[in-house]
């Protein structure tokens, strides 16, 4: 749904048709790091205001990180189906996609898929993502992460823009989609990487304070 908004050159320049492109990508750029800074923000200051009342979040915070990343390590290995990711199912509205204008539906996809609070989660890293700002005093670092994660989301529309041929830019997307799918396994492996890294990182935290 969301290459919708990179709809094929059938009369007219290929090079204008590129141009557009990357400015809808610039678009839906702004739109997922406004989304994601957002969310930073309030997790940021909700973790903020804990402190000041003198409700320290770390310690819950540093056991729920650390609980999450166990309970998904044999998950993401491929050892067992359990837990469940827990998500939104929800995607941006479809209507989108034909009753705004290209650049308004570029826009709003971003803002509402850039914080990925309100779609599918395929990676448990992104719980550790939320927990962050409870775990680290710092609240502008917090809100860079989040806003470094929302210009990242929008890297698959930037590799259709940049490399997609202008007559048909749904083939791309579906051989992206299918390398992603052949990936899978590898993608599992490097998301268990990344949560041991941070079970020990805690781990030698918690025991070493």
């Amino acid at each position: 749904m969301l290459t919708s908004i990179l709809t094929p050159v059938v009369h007219g320049s290929p090079a204008g048709s590129r141009l557009s492109w990357w400015r809808l990508a610039v678009l839906y750029s702004v739109g997922t790091v406004v989304s994601a800074t957002a969310a930073g923000i309030v997790f940021a200051a909700v973790a903020w205001g804990l402190r000041r009342t003198g409700l320290e979040p770390w310690h819950w915070a540093h056991l729920g990180a650390l609980a999450i990343a166990l309970a998904y390590i044999p998950r993401q290995l491929g050892w067992t189906r359990f837990p469940p990711l827990l998500q939104s199912t929800r995607q941006v509205p479809r209507e989108w996609a034909y009753d705004y204008p290209r650049w308004g539906t570029a826009l709003l996809f971003g803002l509402g898929l850039g914080s990925g609070l309100y779609t599918r989660i395929v990676a448990p890293t992104f719980y550790m993502l939320l927990i962050w700002p409870f775990l680290t005093p710092g609240f502008l670092p917090s809100v860079l992460i989040w806003s470094t994660y929302g210009l990242a989301r929008s890297g698959n529309l930037w590799w259709l823009a940049l490399t997609a041929p202008p007559e048909d830019p749904m083939r791309r997307a579906g051989k992206i989609n299918s390398t992603l799918v052949r990936r899978v396994k590898s993608l599992r492996s490097a998301n268990a990487a990344v949560l041991i890294m941070v079970a020990a990182w805690l781990m030698v935290g918690r025991y070493s304070g």
